[in-house]
């Protein structure tokens, strides 16, 4: 079962008014879209409605008139974004829906209720509501900051916190189909709006259509509602069959009694003579009618008496459980349980119909992963972990941590030691002989992370209990203190001093910093502090902190969920400094400017600081500057060199810049630092036009055109020209070339105009030799003449042969002075003079 969340517009917070209107029912979650609604007030009260449980009796309340406006500012925002929406007619009809439903809505709050939610933790509510009251506002400072830029990319997923872990981007949560674009996650009361109609005539029942066509005459006694795989019982003269939808009797009137067809399985009980069995969706027995009692347990399970015995049944008929139990099983969520003759404890079975033990229900846990917790009862004081298998795994230990929530790992407390077990490995992956072992509460690819803090004998380290590799991500040594920054970066404290690092082997400083503190993660992650200095930690290393940027973190309202008052003062004295910014290039130079300077470099022609530039910020991992490197290497007049060009191609590439994977494409294509190599230089490319880069698919379309690397395949390269068009990057001369090659002429001129209206010297070429044929179009000299004259303007020199060919051979148009002049001028142009002439 899901827990829900509920979103009201109030009148009174606290206190339930008849006015009141629901507004969303949604599993687990306030969805990411509807957050800007959340954008003004924020403030913690007791639930409206779910308030039978002080002191857990904590709900959210938000300024309903300004978060209105605030959603439609960010409706209009994402419909003007270039590309994002991947169908815009939907995104108009939910946003107009959306729109005016709240524009209905006349009380001042939205009540944000997570009671249901709030309930799966020991954590008392209010907490957690001030846990999501801080995650709430910091999404919306993201989605703000987009607005106020109009700059779509600054809404990177991985930023926003507890949302839906199963989107990679925020367009691919934006354009799932089952949330249309926000409008159903708004709650409507329900209505049934069925396609048939199941009706009554002189006593007898029948079905119609939703036109009102009949489907099945009345003919029926009784006719049931419908039920899974669209079928429903029927019955006449004491027999009992199905019908489907479509109107047609699928299973034929046959038994003394019938069941639905429960949701998660594909039989039905059936009664004949007494005795109950089980039918498949076909009418066919799976399990004959030789049970005395039969009855549907949860998923595709059947609990049955045979011979006065209970036993369990799977929906193809196999006993599960043989007949020897003394009553019927029950489904206790995610194990199974049933009577142990003269005790109050049950026979317990998991989810895999394994036996644990005999066990009172109160003691009886599911943990996830087929593992079951056995709580201390009357005849065991301690805790036991039982595996998948029903084997004990673990046991004799006091405590299970409960304030801990590691997607695979569980924290285990024996006398004062504490170890750490892996549900995936069914095993302890730390044993009893650690002091702690803390949750870091660490968000990794935007899921909860299995990173835990260890302490032992005075030392620290993180372990990472994976649910593939768990492993040792910093091992114990003497750290004084270990705190997660983001993702998978660190701050370690040692002798007083910080250090930032991925790992022991990979660390973005070494300790030099007095403090490190979060920050948003914008434009960086954290800071580190060393005296006045304030310095910005990201992705490509450290750089020093643009004073704006840090005055606009430290004044923000919700500062206080990643740093103190202390480090506030710090961040404002540091804004609002006299002393001016050094000047000059250094190794706290953002790799953003040092990109921005090679870029300027470069067009100035010198080359050399722009080597300089971007070799400093390739360095730091910035990939836009490792594919200009590696551009330059290769391509660059007196600077080249292949073995450095495909070095740092191959390491853009490795980063997931698309424009460095086309790049090492190119290297495998021709041949530059490496072998040429057909199968790899594809791959690159079509990684690279994975990623949306058309030029990539016109590079695959040159290698089946070229015939070189591989058989020469003019469909193929047709094919991916026209996919690079479809990415937005057109090679017109290509797709008329290819076009004319096939005799798609018609096409072919389509794109040769296209080509020339682009400003291409070829496109205007190819223009004046299909105006100077008969082919698609009827000839025309003037034209031919005038576009082979603009190619010539384009520095085009074989128009110069055609116009001589024109002078030479066409009657109306003869000219030998002109036919000499266009030769004599080719000739100085290097170009072979064909030997008609």
């Amino acid at each position: 079962m899901s827990h829900r969340v509920y979103l009201y517009n109030v009148s009174t917070p606290s206190e339930a008014q008849d006015e009141d209107k629901m507004m969303m029912e949604w599993g687990y979650e306030m969805p990411l879209l509807l957050q800007p609604l959340l954008v003004d007030g924020g403030f913690i009260d007791g639930n409206n409605y779910n308030n039978h449980t002080e002191p857990d009796n904590a709900g959210l309340y938000y300024n309903a008139p300004a978060g209105i406006e605030n959603l439609k500012r960010f409706y209009e925002f994402l419909e003007k974004q270039e590309g994002l929406l991947a169908d815009k007619a939907a995104f108009a009809e939910a946003k107009t829906k959306l729109l005016g439903y709240l524009e209905k809505l006349d009380l001042p709050y939205f009540h944000l209720d997570a009671w249901d939610v709030f309930n799966m933790d020991d954590i008392p509510h209010a907490e957690q509501a001030e846990a999501w009251r801080a995650n709430i506002a910091h999404n919306n400072r993201i989605i703000t900051k987009a607005m106020d830029n109009d700059d779509i990319s600054l809404l990177r997923y991985s930023e926003f916190m507890d949302v839906n872990p199963g989107f990679a981007s925020f367009a691919e949560l934006l354009n799932y189909p089952n949330y249309e674009y926000g409008w159903a996650s708004i709650w409507e009361p329900y209505e049934d709006e069925t396609d048939v109609e199941i009706f009554e005539e002189n006593g007898l029942w029948g079905l119609k259509d939703k036109a009102g066509n009949v489907l099945l005459g009345p003919q029926f006694d009784e006719f049931y509602d419908f039920s899974s795989e669209d079928l429903a019982v029927v019955t006449r003269a004491g027999k009992y069959g199905y019908v489907h939808k479509s109107g047609k009797l699928v299973i034929p009137l046959e038994w003394d009694d019938a069941f639905d067809f429960e949701y998660g399985t594909t039989s039905a009980i059936v009664k004949r003579d007494d005795k109950f069995g089980l039918i498949n969706i076909e009418g066919r027995m799976v399990a004959p009618t030789e049970y005395e009692s039969l009855e549907a347990l949860d998923g595709p399970y059947f609990t049955a008496q045979k011979d006065s015995g209970w036993g369990v049944l799977d929906e193809s008929g196999s006993v599960i459980v043989p007949f020897e139990h003394e009553e019927p099983f029950k489904f206790g969520g995610e194990y199974y349980h049933t009577a142990v003759k003269g005790r109050k404890n049950r026979k317990i079975f998991n989810e895999y119909w394994n036996y644990i033990g005999d066990f009172p229900l109160a003691a009886v846990e599911p943990i996830g992963e087929g593992v079951i917790l056995v709580k201390p009862h009357k005849d065991a004081s301690h805790h036991t972990l039982y595996n998948k298998d029903g084997t004990v795994c673990v046991s004799g230990f006091d405590k299970l941590n409960r304030q801990t929530y590691f997607p695979n790992l569980l924290i285990l407390r024996k006398g004062k030691k504490h170890g750490a077990f892996g549900k995936r490995q069914e095993s302890l992956l730390l044993p009893f002989e650690y002091d702690a072992l803390i949750d870091l509460q660490a968000v990794v690819d935007s899921m909860s992370s299995n990173l835990v803090l260890a302490q032992k004998d005075g030392q620290k380290g993180v372990f990472n209990g994976d649910t593939d590799d768990p492993s040792w991500l910093f091992p114990l040594d003497d750290y004084e203190n270990i705190v997660w920054l983001y993702e998978h970066a660190f701050a370690l404290k040692r002798n007083g001093l910080w250090s930032i690092a991925y790992s022991p082997d990979k660390r973005l400083s070494d300790f030099e910093f007095d403090l490190v503190a979060q920050k948003v993660p914008v434009n960086g992650f954290a800071y580190a502090f060393k005296g006045p200095e304030v310095y910005m930690v990201g992705e490509h290393g450290l750089s020093r902190a643009d004073r704006a940027e840090v005055l606009e973190d430290a004044e923000d309202t919700y500062y206080n969920y990643y740093f103190d008052a202390d480090v506030r003062k710090r961040l404002i004295a540091y804004a609002k400094a006299d002393s001016p910014d050094p000047g000059g290039v250094d190794e706290y130079t953002p790799v953003e400017t040092l990109y921005n300077l090679g870029l300027e470099a470069y067009d100035a022609g010198d080359y050399e600081k722009a080597f300089y530039y971007d070799t400093l910020a390739a360095e730091k991992g910035y990939t836009p500057s490792m594919n200009n490197l590696a551009q330059m290497y290769y391509s660059q007049e007196g600077y080249l060199d292949d073995d450095k060009a495909f070095y740092w191609y191959e390491k853009g590439a490795a980063a997931g810049n698309p424009y460095a994977m086309n790049g090492l494409g190119c290297c495998y294509q021709h041949g530059v630092g490496t072998e040429p190599d057909a199968d790899k230089a594809l791959c690159w490319f079509g990684k690279a036009a994975d990623r949306g880069l058309g030029l990539a698919r016109n590079n695959q379309g040159a290698i089946y055109y070229e015939g070189q690397l591989v058989p020469q395949d003019l469909d193929k390269a047709l094919r991916h020209y026209e996919q690079g068009e479809e990415l937005g990057s057109p090679d017109y001369g290509w797709l008329g070339y290819l076009h004319d090659l096939k005799g798609n002429h018609e096409k072919a001129l389509h794109y040769y105009r296209q080509d020339y209206e682009a400003g291409s010297s070829v496109g205007a070429y190819n223009l004046g030799i299909v105006y100077s044929q008969d082919l698609v179009i009827a000839k025309n000299i003037p034209s031919a003449i005038a576009y082979f004259n603009a190619a010539l303007e384009r520095d085009y020199p074989h128009a110069h042969i055609e116009l001589a060919r024109i002078y030479r051979n066409e009657k109306d148009y003869a000219d030998e002075r002109l036919a000499k002049y266009h030769l004599e001028q080719a000739e100085k142009a290097g170009l072979d003079i064909p030997d008609d002439f």
